[in-house]
């Protein structure tokens, strides 16, 4: 009876983590599947950001990052074989973030102290032309109940 009692504790153990381990999942970046990608508390910005990859397998998102927020990204592609490249560039073609300094991940948030123009760049890395979709979503902080009080 002991021996089926631990075994039954620890496979409910098991479970409970390879489901918070499914639940924190990032590499999962199909286009399917981007809206998870998204971090909890953050809303999208309402912007439908789609495009081919070009002949030099990449495309290229014009945006504005507003001074004193918090954004998310999120770049995804049905493209299993090769990583996406996220970059993100300001006006001036200063490199702001790159993915690839951070293990290729699909996610990753950026503050802003100022307003910034900024193009967002998803390449991937191949020696032949991929026609592909790639997606990219752009999200921001949501603001504390308290903040929101406080401007009304």
């Amino acid at each position: 009876m002991q021996i089926f009692r631990k075994a039954f504790l620890i496979s409910l153990l098991l479970g409970f983590i390879s489901l918070s381990l499914a639940a924190q999942d990032v590499s999962n970046n199909s286009l399917d599947s981007c809206e998870k990608l998204m971090s909890q508390g953050y809303v999208p910005d309402g912007q439908d950001y789609k495009a081919r990859l070009n002949k030099n397998n990449r495309a290229r998102f014009h945006t504005i990052f507003y001074s004193g927020n918090r954004y998310c990204l999120a770049a995804c592609s049905n493209i299993t074989d090769k990583p996406l490249v996220m970059k993100v560039y300001d006006s001036e073609r200063n490199l702001l973030f790159d993915n690839r300094k951070h293990g290729y991940t699909p996610m990753w948030h950026l503050d802003f102290a100022s307003t910034v123009s900024c193009v967002v760049e998803i390449e991937v890395e191949a020696e032949k032309h991929c026609d592909k979709l790639v997606k990219l979503l752009i999200g921001f902080k949501k603001p504390h109940p308290t903040q929101e009080r406080l401007e009304q």
